[in-house]
């Protein structure tokens, strides 16, 4: 090529190179300094999809674990609610084996049907009261409640843990106190009723009420009449128990059947929940080795080889000083046509 004093296309290819090397340089310093392979999504366009994707994948099994581990703080609490339900009904059976003992005379008797039914009234209230964030847990309301285990959109990514859950009220148990324990009154269908006679002598069924009242249990009739009046006798139960009342041994073992059978559906609940539990620390362990193993291959497309970029960068210094060398000799070549005119 001739000397010419116009365009210096040595020059300007050498430019090129070392605008070039100088924007490598750049991204490599930026690969360095944040330890990120794609910083912008030029430095690997196909590379970010995939690990942007992979990204959600790692945030939305995190956020499961976190679901799964207020899960087990949800049946932790409703199983707490079960022990002590149980733990009553216990004591409950142990006094009635005690009162279907004839040697316990009627006071000491009387004197358990009192915890009883105190016993009993605990049992409704931790079946009104065992919440967890404001859900009821024993009351029977909970009809449907779905944990989200994993990342996917499906419904293989839920368990619904309610089927481990009951209503612990004495009345769906079936405990509350049997009319056994009292001759004159009956149960059918959840109501109660008094027998007495009728005018012709008869046996007669009337309808009653049956409440805790300052501690007592109250009957209140509802006669044919359709007025209510309160039964003289016996008027209350607890703390003041009549003669019409019969906790013969016969009576006390036949509610010990019922109080024992309770017992065990309360075990069987509880043994469901720690099969959810075991299944929902399962769900976890899996999540937690998917995690590793999204985070190892994400960090395939992240993650700076640093190894690698500093010899790159050693490299493009070399190149980037050797340009500014060539371009300075380039530049000096047009200065040539000045000794041709000397």
């Amino acid at each position: 090529m001739g000397i010419t004093l116009g365009t210096n296309a040595s020059s300007l290819q050498i430019t090129n190179r070392l605008n070039s090397t100088s924007n490598d340089l750049t991204s490599i310093m930026q690969k360095l300094s944040s330890g990120l392979k794609i910083n912008t999504a030029k430095d690997d366009a196909a590379g970010l999809v995939i690990s942007e994707n992979m990204e959600a994948k790692i945030k939305s099994s995190n956020q499961a674990m976190a679901n799964i581990q207020t899960a087990n703080g949800f049946l932790t609490i409703a199983e707490d609610g079960m022990v002590s339900i149980s733990d009553h009904m216990q004591r409950i059976n142990d006094l009635l084996t005690n009162m279907a003992n004839d040697t316990n005379d009627i006071s000491s008797r009387n004197a358990s049907i009192s915890e009883i039914i105190e016993r009993l009234d605990e049992i409704n209230r931790l079946a009104k009261t065992t919440q967890f964030n404001g859900k009821n847990m024993l009351d029977g309301s909970a009809n449907s409640i779905i944990i989200q285990l994993g990342p996917d959109s499906d419904l293989n990514s839920t368990l619904d843990i309610s089927s481990a859950l009951t209503d612990c009220h004495t009345s769906a148990l079936g405990i509350r106190m049997p009319a056994a324990l009292y001759p004159n009154l009956y149960e059918n269908g959840g109501k109660y009723y008094l027998k007495e006679k009728d005018a012709a002598g008869n046996d007669a069924y009337y309808e009653a009420s049956v409440e805790n009242q300052g501690g007592k249990l109250v009957i209140t009739e509802y006669g044919e009449d359709g007025f209510v009046k309160t039964k003289d006798t016996p008027t209350t139960l607890h703390g003041n128990i009549t003669s019409t009342f019969d906790a013969n041994n016969a009576n006390c073992r036949e509610y010990m059947g019922i109080i024992q059978d309770a017992i065990g559906a309360i075990a069987s609940r509880r043994g469901l929940l720690g099969a959810f539990e075991n299944r929902l620390d399962s769900s976890y362990d899996s999540l937690t080795i998917r995690v590793q193993s999204l985070e190892e291959a994400k960090g395939v497309y992240t993650d700076t080889d640093v190894a690698k970029e500093a010899t790159n960068y050693t490299n493009k210094q070399i190149l980037e000083q050797l340009n500014v060398s060539l371009l300075a000799s380039a530049n000096s070549n047009q200065q040539l046509a000045l000794s041709l005119l000397g």
